[in-house]
Formats: structure tokens, C-alpha cells, sequence
């Protein structure tokens, strides 16, 4: 179940961010919607829910010190809601992936235990 939580969040980001390009003229956007989109591949196609924690820790970075160093003065009211949302959505992108992560690992190791028996 987490997986599938994960992947719902990697895309809603990638939806985020696609929404954010076609709103503003800002390269930044564009670069988080090539992430999340390979990062969705990655954990959809590999399991590779670990691309999903890396990626949950630099969007959740970077937007944060984007908020802290620029405020919100500027920013439009939709602007600032796909920032909200780029803020919040990659902390539980990081606790679902790892739960998720941990999930395939429990798998593999009983797995490999019935293996053995």
C-alpha cells in the first residue's frame, strides 16, 4: 500500500510542478517536474523507493530554503499554494518511500528465509 501512496504523491508533484511551468516562466519548476517524473519511473517500474527518499529530501530542501530566502512577498496566491504543496508532499513522499522500502526489503528477506528452509 505504501508504494502505491508514493507513487500517487510523485504524482501529484509532477502535476504540481507541470502546473507551476505552464504558470510561470521559472526554469526551477521544470527541472522538480524532469525529477519527479523519472522518480516515478523508478518506483513504479523498480521499486526503487530509495530515488523516492532522495528525491523527497531535495524538493522538501530546496523549497524550503526558496521560502526562507525569497518569502512568500512576491509570489502569486496560486504560486504560493504550489509552493505549500511542494513543501508538504515531499515529507510524506519520504515517509511513505521509506515504509515502502522497508516493505520490499521485509519481502526479499522472508523470501530468501523460505529459501533456505
Amino acid at each position: 500500500m505504501n508504494n502505491k501512496v508514493s507513487l500517487g504523491i510523485l504524482i501529484a508533484l509532477a502535476i504540481t510542478n507541470a502546473t507551476w511551468v505552464a504558470t510561470s516562466g521559472h526554469s526551477g519548476p521544470l527541472i522538480a517536474l524532469s525529477l519527479y517524473t523519472v522518480v516515478a519511473f523508478l518506483c513504479w517500474r523498480r521499486s526503487h523507493f530509495q530515488a523516492g527518499i532522495i528525491a523527497g529530501i531535495a524538493g522538501v530542501s530546496i523549497h524550503a530554503y526558496e521560502l526562507i530566502s525569497w518569502g512568500l512577498a512576491e509570489l502569486r496566491a496560486l504560486e504560493v499554494a504550489l509552493l505549500f504543496v511542494n513543501l508538504i508532499l515531499p515529507i510524506l513522499l519520504i515517509y511513505f518511500s521509506y515504509k515502502a522500502y522497508r516493505e520490499i526489503g521485509k519481502m526479499k528477506e522472508d523470501d530468501l528465509k523460505r529459501l533456505h528452509l
